[in-house]
């Protein structure tokens, strides 16, 4: 008797252990997928995908990412776009593809002389409509050329 009691304890002690691990929860995880283009050309733009997760579905606060230059190194300042709409999502798991659009003004040219090439990597984290911010993560390296 006591031996089917503590295997019974043990099972269900498995299953909602395994049950557990499937749990998003209520902070945002962002996970880079891909670049459009690589390199990329500055006077064109690109495209950066991402897979966004969220366990309550309200994900469309804001996408904010900085540009970190290897030949230009300044104060991380984050950029903040707005996360595209996803009310039918909320209060339910979320996972989607967010694609962040950027523009050829997204890449400045310094000084009086343009870049010929340069590499950037991204630093990326979205908010929710609750407050709670993903992880801080880091694109790969990218070569950019100003044409």
């Amino acid at each position: 008797m006591k031996k089917i009691l503590v295997l019974s304890l043990f099972a269900v002690a498995a299953i909602c252990g395994a049950c557990g691990k499937d749990s998003i929860g209520t902070k945002p995880m962002l996970t880079f997928l891909s670049y459009s283009s690589s390199p990329v050309i500055a006077s064109i733009g690109m495209d950066v995908n991402f897979q966004v997760k969220d366990g309550d579905g309200d994900i469309e606060n804001s996408f904010n990412f900085a540009a970190i230059y290897d030949t230009k190194p300044l104060d991380t300042a984050f950029e903040s776009r707005p996360m595209p709409g996803v009310d039918a999502h909320k209060g339910t798991n979320l996972t989607a593809e967010v694609i962040l659009h950027l523009q050829p003004t997204d890449f400045p040219q310094t000084g009086d002389q343009p870049i010929l090439k340069d590499s950037l990597h991204y630093l990326v984290f979205i908010t929710d409509n609750a407050g709670n911010i993903s992880d801080t993560i880091v694109t790969p390296k990218l070569e950019v050329l100003y044409q």
